[in-house]
């Protein structure tokens, strides 16, 4: 499945839902969708993933980078929706450590 992102605003967060595999052709895209966020210094990203059934290490790299540009301007990037697979992957990398990661759309767009 070709990756889709669907980028929604709700007051000052940007959302971005993704579908399909994030992986080394697919992430240049999902990078391109973040940086737009990142430019415009949004204080709160959004990234929901429910409709993401796999994701490679370059689909990791995208995200730690968008993390890490979010910080330089103290705004705050969030994950949401992960089915099994993909938590199972955050996991595996250490990750769900350094993410913060929310079950729902609604708990990542109220804090």
């Amino acid at each position: 499945m070709a990756l889709q992102v669907k980028r929604e605003e709700f007051g000052d967060a940007v959302v971005l839902g993704v579908e399909g595999s994030v992986d080394i052709y697919s992430s240049p895209e999902l990078r391109g969708e973040l940086k737009l966020a990142l430019d415009k210094q949004a204080p709160r990203i959004v990234i929901d993933l429910a409709g993401v059934s796999f994701i490679d290490s370059s689909g990791l790299a995208t995200l730690i980078e968008g993390l890490q540009k979010v910080k330089v301007y103290s705004g705050n990037l969030v994950l949401c929706e992960l089915t099994q697979t993909v938590l199972g992957v955050f996991q595996l990398a250490n990750l769900d450590h350094i993410f913060t990661i929310k079950e729902t759309r609604e708990s990542a767009l109220a804090n």
